[in-house]
């Protein structure tokens, strides 16, 4: 028998307050979704350190480069990077890819190195950022203008942005656990449809 039912109701009360908060959270929480403008794209080869230095590293390029540090080899490595890339540039020493600059709504400038070349000046862009993994995709045009920031500031415009910044991102996770050639280039369909515009 319970003596006092009011000290053990409110016991229990605080116990389950952080467990819901923790199954409150979303993957998207943790993930930056900026938008702004391509001021600049440069054709680089994503192997080359150098050029690609200081910038983020994004698309699926940047996942399978993130994945060759939990891989058991490079072998692995190149298979995730020859599905990204297509079998004629995985063969390749060289990987092509664009670096863009991006100025985003905040007034920053972003630079990131990707695979995806179908982004052009002047388009209205998401830079996504969760981590270790970058993403650029295109936005409408109207997410750059700037009667659109307070509609893009909304709690339920940013959550649905969160939302898709991070499938992505678990697309990418997936492509860095993949432990098959099958399951990385299940990963890398995933990452094209859920991260390229």
């Amino acid at each position: 028998m319970i003596r006092y039912p009011f000290l053990t109701l409110l016991a229990l009360a605080i116990v389950a307050v952080p467990a819901s908060t923790t199954f409150a959270q979303r993957a998207g929480q943790s993930v930056t979704v900026r938008t702004g403008t391509v001021t600049g794209m440069q054709s680089v080869d994503l192997n080359d350190g150098n050029a690609i230095k200081g910038a983020l590293v994004g698309g699926a390029f940047g996942a399978a480069l993130t994945r060759s540090s939990k891989s058991s080899g490079r072998r692995d490595k190149n298979a995730a990077i020859g599905a990204v890339i297509g079998g004629a540039a995985a063969a390749s020493r060289t990987r092509p890819g664009r670096i863009y600059s991006v100025a985003t709504n905040e007034g920053t400038t972003i630079q990131i190195a990707t695979e995806q070349t179908e982004i052009r000046v002047d388009d209205c862009v998401y830079v996504e950022q969760g981590g270790n993994t970058a993403n650029i995709r295109r936005a409408p045009a109207a997410a750059c203008s700037t009667a659109s920031q307070a509609v893009l500031a909304e709690p339920a415009v940013a959550e649905e942005l969160e939302e898709d910044a991070s499938a992505c991102m678990a697309a990418k996770e997936e492509l860095i656990n993949a432990e098959s050639d099958a399951a990385v280039e299940r990963a890398v369909t995933k990452i094209q449809i859920l991260c390229y515009d």
